[in-house]
This record gives structure tokens, C-alpha cells and sequence, in this order.
């Protein structure tokens, strides 16, 4: 008897029990398959949401990867730091640039006005000559006494003290 738990089973019982599992297993596995075949396109669906899913992840995976790449090997401020230290030392060269160019006008401005002297020389133009040396020792600021002055005054003073002599 089925209905009695505590007698033992019989082998047409235990066979009969086994016949109704597999029965309704196979119930089950019919109405499984019929569901899923019913639901096919959903499944499918589901399953390539799924595989998108998955390559969006690993994509995204790969892109902080590199990410952290980037970042532990060469972090920004330390590019962004080089770069303001490159961009301090060029200003620094253009101001010495600028400066030396300023003096170089300076000597060429000095050199032409000297040029004009020996020139107003040539042609006996002594008045002019001798205001134009006046102006270059105001300029050169050559005095009678003997002070040390500039390279610069050092190197126009001979083409100064030629004119001046031919004067």
C-alpha cells in the first residue's frame, strides 16, 4: 500500500513509483520544450542582449585598461609640469634674445652714426663731423678721465678716436 508510510515497499510499488516520476518527468521535459519553443525569438533575444552585453563589458574593460595604462605610466601633471617648465625656459631665452638684440640695435645704431662722422670727414664737412663726434661721446659717455666702461664703448672707441683724430 502507497498511502502507508511506514510499511516497507514492494518491488511492483517501488516500480510503479518509478514509472510515475518518470512520467512526470516527462511531462515536464514536454512542457519545457514546448515552452521554450514557444518562446524561441524571446530566448533569442535574450541570449544576443546577453553577448552584447558581454562585448560592451570586455570593451569597456579594455578601454580602462588602457586607461590605467596611461595613467600609471606617465601621469598628466607630470607632462603638464615638463611642458610649464619648457614654456618658463623658453620665455627666459626670448628675453635674453630680446635684449641682446636690443643692444646689437644699439651698436649698429652707434656704428652708423660713427660711418656718417667718417663720411662728413671725407667730404670736409668738419662742423657736422664734429657735432656728430660730440653727440657719439654724450652717447658712448667717453670722458677725459680714465674709467673703465663697457665692452661694448671699449670696441667703438676706436672707430671714435679714428675720426677723431682725422678731425
Amino acid at each position: 500500500d502507497l498511502s502507508d508510510r511506514n510499511s516497507p515497499l514492494s518491488a511492483p510499488d517501488l516500480r510503479l513509483l518509478i514509472d510515475r516520476v518518470e512520467s512526470h518527468s516527462l511531462q515536464i521535459r514536454s512542457q519545457v520544450q514546448s515552452y521554450l519553443a514557444s518562446h524561441h525569438d524571446d530566448f533569442a533575444s535574450l541570449f544576443s542582449l546577453c553577448n552584447d552585453a558581454v562585448l560592451q563589458t570586455v570593451k569597456v574593460s579594455d578601454d580602462l585598461a588602457g586607461v590605467l595604462l596611461l595613467v600609471s605610466e606617465r601621469p598628466a601633471d607630470v607632462e603638464v609640469r615638463e611642458v610649464v617648465e619648457e614654456m618658463k625656459s623658453k620665455s627666459e631665452e626670448l628675453k635674453v634674445k630680446r635684449e641682446l638684440l636690443g643692444l646689437v640695435g644699439t651698436i649698429v645704431s652707434l656704428n652708423q652714426r660713427l660711418e656718417s662722422v667718417k663720411e662728413a670727414l671725407k667730404n670736409g664737412k668738419f662742423q657736422f663731423a664734429a657735432e656728430g663726434l660730440k653727440e657719439l661721446k654724450i652717447a658712448l659717455r667717453i670722458g677725459d678721465e680714465d674709467d673703465r666702461e663697457p665692452l661694448v664703448y671699449g670696441l667703438l672707441r676706436k672707430e671714435w678716436s679714428q675720426c677723431f683724430e682725422e678731425l
